[in-house]
């Protein structure tokens, strides 16, 4: 928990950029479809029985693969049809941590890294239903990712004295299905997220593109991690998102739609 976030249940930044490639698309060798730059806001809370909880905000933009440029609409380079980005807004993304579980390290003379495989099965929420056919048909969703933190070997051994670890990075491979947004429906193929993500200090070290999109877009809810374990809401995933802004998808809405500061009320009443 002192590397992933702090004991101190204060804000722990982590923001990221990479690449998404496809893989398994017929005989077609793998391409990139997308660069991505994206941050996760978390607070860490630990209960009377020492297990955690990390409760956090995130956000993702999808770019251009050549230019950089912020993607508001796709050109499917399979079926021809230019479909809305749904940029990853996930409001709520909690998780528990046990108390004790044994984790992977190494150690060079310098440097350590702790590895963490987190594979991924449950049911599809889009499933079953004829109008996201277009979109997600598979009944169950599953993927897999990887992390793998890189930090010195010194913090890694002073961990017991240590309040947090600050200079972390992270190596993060993500293999999923296609999104639904891009409406690949049953079409074979996955895609793969490959990114170095970055422990920051302050919401003053979100990327420039981040900041200008949660003022622009009005996502003031994504500039603090909530302040207590949600208990009242259902985590958010690319695939929820998509199903609850079905409509505004529909009407070629600009994604993430508005989440402003004063959502959050209420989210700790329920404690």
């Amino acid at each position: 928990m002192k590397i992933r976030c702090n004991l101190s249940a204060e804000n722990a930044i982590t923001t990221w950029s990479g690449n998404v490639t496809t893989t398994g698309v017929g005989p077609e060798r793998s391409q990139t479809l997308f660069k991505i730059v994206g941050f996760n806001i978390a607070r860490c809370f630990k209960d009377e029985s020492g297990n955690w909880t990390v409760t956090s905000r995130e956000l993702t933009f999808y770019l251009d693969p050549q230019t950089g440029a912020l993607l508001n609409q796709w050109k499917n380079p399979w079926t021809g049809e230019t479909v809305p980005v749904v940029h990853i807004a996930n409001a709520l993304v909690q998780q528990k941590i046990p108390a004790a579980a044994q984790l992977v390290s190494e150690r060079s003379a310098q440097t350590a890294i702790v590895r963490i495989d987190v594979p991924l099965s449950y049911p599809n929420p889009l499933a079953g239903d004829n109008q996201f056919a277009a979109y997600s048909p598979e009944p169950t969703y599953k993927a897999h990712e990887s992390f793998t933190y890189i930090l010195s070997r010194e913090d890694l051994d002073g961990l017991a004295s240590n309040a947090s670890v600050v200079d972390v990075q992270v190596s993060w491979t993500r293999v999923s299905p296609w999104l639904p947004w891009m409406k690949m429906g049953a079409l074979n193929g996955h895609l793969v997220f490959n990114a170095l993500v970055q422990k920051q200090k302050s919401t003053d070290d979100i990327p420039e593109l981040i900041r200008s999109q949660i003022a622009s877009a009005d996502l003031g809810i994504y500039l603090d991690a909530p302040k207590c374990v949600v208990k009242n809401q259902a985590n958010v995933s690319s695939w929820t998102y998509f199903k609850n802004n079905f409509g505004d998808y529909l009407r070629g809405s600009l994604f993430p739609r508005p989440e402003p500061a004063s959502r959050a009320a209420g989210e700790c009443n329920f404690q």
